[in-house]
């Protein structure tokens, strides 16, 4: 072993694949968080947002606060129970979403319920995004 305790080898042989897994993913969109910091510098729009700021004609969009936009393109609803394997995710009106893991388009201003294992974060992508090709 080499590095401090917070290495993503030391947190033990489950814990590894899931952290090497999201590093990976952090890699592949490196240029989509490039284009949103350059925006936040230029306009700034938040990077990381509530879902009326991208949605604001979308009433229900207001009323959400445990999920959260990653610039306009990726939908973010992270699991703030322990234990939770599944979690209430809205679909923003006025889109379509991708979600990643099953490979089929989702209507917007729906609610579902989305899988959350240990291993993966729920993330949908508005239609039409560049950024669908880096999941999977």
């Amino acid at each position: 072993m080499t590095g401090g305790p917070n290495e993503v080898w030391s947190y033990g042989e489950q814990a590894y694949p899931i952290l090497r897994d999201h590093l990976l993913l952090r890699e592949r969109l490196h240029p989509y968080l490039r284009r949103l910091s350059e925006d936040a510098h230029r306009t700034g729009a938040p990077p990381m947002r509530p879902l009326f700021f991208d949605f604001p004609e979308d009433e229900r969009a207001w009323e959400v606060d445990d999920q959260f936009l990653l610039g306009p393109d990726l939908l973010v609803a992270p699991v703030y129970e322990a234990g939770a394997r599944a979690r209430r995710v809205y679909l923003p009106a006025v889109a379509r979403w991708l979600d990643p893991v099953i490979g089929r388009a989702l209507e917007g201003g729906s609610t579902l319920d989305a899988e959350a294992p240990l291993e993966r974060l729920p993330v949908f992508v508005r239609e039409g995004a560049d950024v669908a090709d880096l999941f999977g």
